[in-house]
Order: C-alpha cells, then structure tokens, then sequence
C-alpha cells in the first residue's frame, strides 16, 4: 500500500452538527494536503484503511468514508458540494477558509513524531540576504493558499510581496529550478527541510527566513462538536497506544495524534 504524507504528513480531522449517534448514520471524513505527492486513486487504499478503524473502533453501526484531496480545487469543489463530517485540514487551509467551512479542531497530527512545524526560505547561496529583494517565482507545496501561506510566513497578503507564490508538488524539483536561476527561492516544511539536509544541494542553499513554530495538520470538525465527534477525536488519540494501529500510523506518517493545538485559532486569516 503506498505511503501518503498528509503535512508532510497527517491530522486526522473530524467534523459533525446534530444529534447523537444513530444506527447506520455516516461519518465520512476527507484529507485535504493540496500539493502533497501521488494522486487521490493512490491514497484511496489508506483512506479506506483509515475509515475502517474509526468504523471498528466507533461501533454502533456507523459507517465511515474517506477522500483524499491534494488538488486545492477539487478539494473546495467536493466541500461544497459533498461536505463530509470530519476530516484531516491542512494549516492552510484552515487559515484561509475557515469562514467557508466552519471548523472545529479537535486533535493535531504528529508528522515525524512533532506536534509543531516550522517553514524556511531557502534560496540560492548567491542570492540576497533578505527576502524584500527577491523577484519573481517563490515556490514550495504549502504555498496554494496563497494569501494564508504569505500571512503565515511574511506577515502580509500576497498580493503585497515583491514576488508571486506558486504552489508545486514537488520540493526537490523546486530546489533544482531555484539552484538553475528559474525561481526566486523555495519555502520548506519541517520535514523537508531535514531531507534536505542530506543532500549534496544543501551546499548550494541558504535559508534567509525561518518562521516561528506552526501548528501542524489540524483534525477537525466541520461545524459544532458533539459526543460523536469528541469519541472520534479519543479514537485517534489513541492510536500511539493501539499495536493495532501500528501500521496505519506508518502509512498515514504521523506518529499519532495529540490534542488540539491552542495557538491555531489564531493563523486564522484575517483574525488578531
């Protein structure tokens, strides 16, 4: 089963209104990583294995559903037209949409077992030292939402940088076009950036901005928590300690799931 990476990996995410737990009642949940590797027909497999466990674990008849989104757009298409209860939401996303899809963080993901991420901008040892005096295309995977991604790691709307952010799927050719002259610098996650560190390239790198620590992926709920949303939430918390579990954790990459982070409301565009 291929390994899919929700913030460079994942946060199991949960969303559910109403009333208590019925029999058969649905519980689908879906994974929104846009600009995250591999498409949503190689994830299915891990999302079907993902719904399982929750189906299992929940009982009481309630069946679960999961889709995997990596394409910002198709991930807002299916949102509003197919919202689900609960799901795994990337930091951006949350930031930038969360007055479209109301949601309710109820747990945080650990990618490579660490509750906090940070972002770096690297960009080519020669260039300038500060990022006021780069031009043109800065690129990275976290960067499709835009205006969330410039307030999180500038401190202003895209629209006010000196450059454009442009979301990419892949780090690693993003490195080498910055390396070739054909982008201004590359922003990198925790996790890629210590891959990047065992490269030969790192040597024609520098990081010119870091930011403070971020949350990671957020689990949430979409719309008010109920009893049903807060089990699930206990459920997925509880995977570090299930052996049962053991293997899902490796193929979501995520070493569990913590509680809720409580500095995330405020990465909430447009929110003091």
């Amino acid at each position: 089963m291929k390994r899919i990476s929700v913030a460079l990996l994942f946060a199991i995410s949960l969303f559910a209104w109403g009333s208590p737990a019925l029999t058969g009642e649905a519980l689908d949940f879906a994974v929104i990583q846009p600009g995250q590797p591999g498409t949503s027909q190689e994830a299915q497999p891990v999302m079907d294995s993902l719904a399982c466990y929750v189906e299992e674990k929940m009982g009481g008849g309630i069946t679960v559903k999961g889709r995997y989104f990596n394409d910002l757009d198709q991930a807002l298409d299916f949102m509003r037209n197919t919202p689900p209860k609960w799901g795994i939401a990337r930091l951006g996303f949350y930031a930038q949409f969360f007055r479209s899809f109301p949601m309710t963080a109820l747990a945080s993901s650990r990618p490579g077992g660490s509750g906090k991420d940070v972002w770096r901008l690297a960009v080519n040892h020669e260039a300038p030292g500060e990022w006021h005096a780069l031009r043109g295309n800065v690129l990275g995977n976290m960067l499709f939402e835009t205006d969330a991604a410039a307030c999180i790691l500038f401190g202003c709307r895209a629209a006010q940088l000196p450059f454009k952010l442009k979301g990419t799927s892949s780090p690693l050719r993003s490195l080498r076009m910055m390396i070739r002259g054909k982008a201004a610098g590359v922003v990198l996650d925790r996790m890629q950036y210590k891959a990047l560190k065992a490269l030969p390239l790192a040597k024609k790198i520098k990081i010119i901005l870091t930011s403070g620590e971020l949350p990671t992926s957020p689990m949430v709920c979409f719309g008010h928590p109920d009893e049903r949303m807060e089990r699930l939430a206990a459920i997925l918390k509880g995977m570090r300690r299930d052996p049962d579990a053991d293997t899902l954790l490796g193929l979501l990459q995520t070493d569990g799931f913590g509680p809720s982070d409580s500095d995330l409301p405020g990465f909430r565009l447009g929110v003091k």
